[in-house]
C-alpha cells in the first residue's frame, strides 16, 4: 500500500509539472542540462547522493553507475532536441531510438547491436527496481513480431532519453502509464 502511495504521489508530481507547460522541445540545451541535472534528480558526475526534486520535499537516492554508463547518458543527453530520422544513427542525419544508443555507446567504444531487439538481447537483465542511471529500458510499442521495438537510456526519478519516432525529436520521457504498459524490461551494457 505505501508502494502504491509513493507512485500515485510521483505521477501526480509528474503530472503537475508537465500541466505547468514545461516543454523540453523549445527549451536552450543548457536549460535542459541543468533540468536534468537538479529537477529529476539525475546522477551528477557519477556521485552517489541524495537529490531532492523541486516540487516535493522527498528525497531520492541515486544509484552510483559506472563510468561507462554516466558517459553514454551524457552524450544520449547531447542529442535531446536531435531530429528522428528512421534508420538515423548520428547528429548530423537525425536517429531513431536503437541509433541513439548505439551512437552514445559508439562514442565511447563500446560496440551495441543496431536494432532495439538485438540490443535487448545483448543487454544484461536488470530488475526494474535495480535499474541505475545509464541503464537501458525497453518497450513493445506496435503491432510487430519483434518482442521489442523501442529503447531508451534511463535518466533517474523515472524518466529516460529516447528517440520516439517520426515527427518527434530526440527527448525525455517520464514512466507514465503510457510506458508503463509498454515496458518490456530493462538492461545492462
Amino acid at each position: 500500500m505505501k508502494r502504491l502511495k509513493a507512485v500515485s504521489m510521483g505521477l501526480f508530481v509528474v503530472s503537475l509539472f508537465c500541466i505547468q507547460g514545461t516543454s523540453f522541445a523549445n527549451s536552450p540545451k543548457k536549460k535542459v542540462d541543468v533540468d536534468l541535472n537538479h529537477a529529476y534528480n539525475v546522477l551528477v558526475k557519477g556521485n552517489s547522493k541524495p537529490a531532492t526534486n523541486k516540487h516535493s520535499n522527498r528525497k531520492a537516492t541515486v544509484k552510483k553507475t559506472t563510468p561507462h554508463k554516466y558517459k553514454a547518458l551524457q552524450i544520449a543527453k547531447k542529442q535531446i532536441n536531435k531530429r528522428y530520422k528512421w534508420g538515423g544513427a548520428n547528429p548530423n542525419k537525425g536517429f531513431d531510438c536503437s541509433g541513439l544508443i548505439q551512437y552514445a555507446y559508439k562514442m565511447i567504444k563500446v560496440n551495441v547491436p543496431r536494432s532495439a531487439a538485438a540490443q535487448y538481447k545483448h543487454a544484461k537483465r536488470v530488475a526494474l527496481k535495480h535499474l541505475e542511471v545509464g541503464d537501458l529500458v525497453f518497450f513493445h510499442t506496435r503491432r510487430t513480431r519483434a518482442k521489442v521495438n523501442h529503447v531508451g537510456i534511463y535518466l533517474g526519478g523515472n524518466k529516460f532519453i529516447h528517440a520516439p519516432r517520426r515527427g518527434k525529436n530526440v527527448s525525455v520521457a517520464s514512466f507514465n502509464s503510457y510506458w508503463r504498459k509498454k515496458f518490456v524490461g530493462a538492461g545492462r551494457v
